[in-house]
């Protein structure tokens, strides 16, 4: 009998310790508790031209944005933010990864920087929304077609006549068509750029003088034949 109740005190025992290393090892950080999956975002995808060639070194930008309600639900504030960027390969191709925001439910991309996009060649292109495949948690595939500027193939034709490396076709490169031409004695040239508040006297493939127009640069209604250029994106960092 004492032998019969001995073992089923350790049985006892035996079973309460077990089930406080249980426990134990329930509430331990680390590989004792497997962690939760992280939803993650990827996104891939190729811009190309209307020739149909990629578009190498071209920015693309993963924004995630939401609308934050002020204290008494008077004001509300959308809040956008940069989570990710990528830049196209010689191809065109780009990927970006990145773990998803639970704090942010809305998500598109960008397909341009301000300081960097080619807007003498091309059309600002439109941002792509892509909030539902991420809230489905699948892999988002992307093709953009860039398209020109109206008057690229003029442009090119004179940087091409000018020769790239040539300070008038650096001129064209950065600022596309002059406003205005005009004659300024034997062999020159005052190329009137009105938007960008600038004008250059041309010799030949050479700047020799530069001038400051009055007022300076104008604004974007002083010109209805703005062309579609970016403008800086606006970054909150916080309600």
């Amino acid at each position: 009998m004492r032998r019969q109740t001995y073992g089923v005190r350790g049985a006892a025992a035996r079973r309460g310790i077990g089930g406080a290393l249980l426990a134990l090892l329930a509430l331990a950080p680390g590989p004792a508790r497997a962690a939760r999956p992280e939803s993650t975002i990827t996104v891939r995808g190729r811009i190309t031209d209307e020739s149909g060639e990629g578009v190498p070194a071209q920015m693309v930008r993963l924004l995630k944005s939401r609308t934050i309600v002020k204290l008494g639900g008077l004001r509300s504030l959308d809040q956008s933010v940069e989570e990710k960027r990528a830049t196209t390969d010689p191809l065109g191709f780009f990927e970006i990864e990145c773990p998803a925001d639970p704090e942010f439910p809305y998500y598109y991309l960008r397909f341009y920087d301000p300081k960097g996009f080619d807007a003498v060649k091309y059309r600002l292109p439109e941002d792509r929304e892509i909030t539902k495949r991420v809230r489905e948690g699948r892999p988002v595939q992307v093709s953009v077609s860039l398209k020109f500027q109206s008057d690229w193939p003029k442009v090119k034709t004179l940087i091409d006549q000018y020769s790239p490396g040539s300070q008038v076709g650096q001129v064209l490169r950065s600022l596309g068509l002059p406003s205005s031409r005009s004659p300024e004695g034997s062999g020159r040239e005052l190329w009137t750029y009105g938007r960008a508040g600038v004008a250059y006297l041309i010799e030949g493939s050479k700047v020799i003088e530069t001038r400051t127009l009055p007022g300076g640069p104008k604004n974007a209604g002083d010109d209805s034949g703005k062309k579609d250029e970016p403008a800086d994106a606006v970054r909150v960092d916080g309600p």
